[in-house]
């Protein structure tokens, strides 16, 4: 056994698709403002195949923060911060897009790791 575990590191989103209008959004860690980007990202990929009238469920969830280091402030916390909203955008645009083509299924899209 390695004395190391690598932990996956990805975002998972389900879309559920709703008849009336308006996108909510649940997020298990929003501590950047996540919900809205996942929200404008749901309607811009609903507008994008034509079907802004409906509207839908998004549920995100993203993997816990590191605990803060105080060696190393600032930077690495930003670029983590912009990997996982990033992952979250493409995992919402690709979630609206499988639940349009009938693939009831939630996606995951791994973190890429900040340089």
């Amino acid at each position: 056994m390695t004395a190391h575990r690598r932990r996956a590191r990805s975002v998972h989103a389900c879309f559920s698709v709703r008849e009336t209008p308006g996108i909510s959004v649940s997020v298990s860690q929003d501590g950047t403002g996540l919900a809205a980007t996942a929200r404008h990202t749901a309607q811009r990929v609903l507008a994008e195949a034509g079907r802004g009238y409906l509207g839908g469920r998004v549920e995100l969830r993203t993997p816990r923060a590191p605990a803060h280091d105080a060696s190393r402030p600032g930077a690495s916390g930003t670029r983590r911060r912009r990997a996982v909203r990033r992952a979250a955008d493409r995992a919402v645009a690709l979630a609206v897009a499988a639940t349009l083509r009938g693939d009831g299924v939630g996606v995951r899209v791994h973190i890429r790791p900040p340089l």
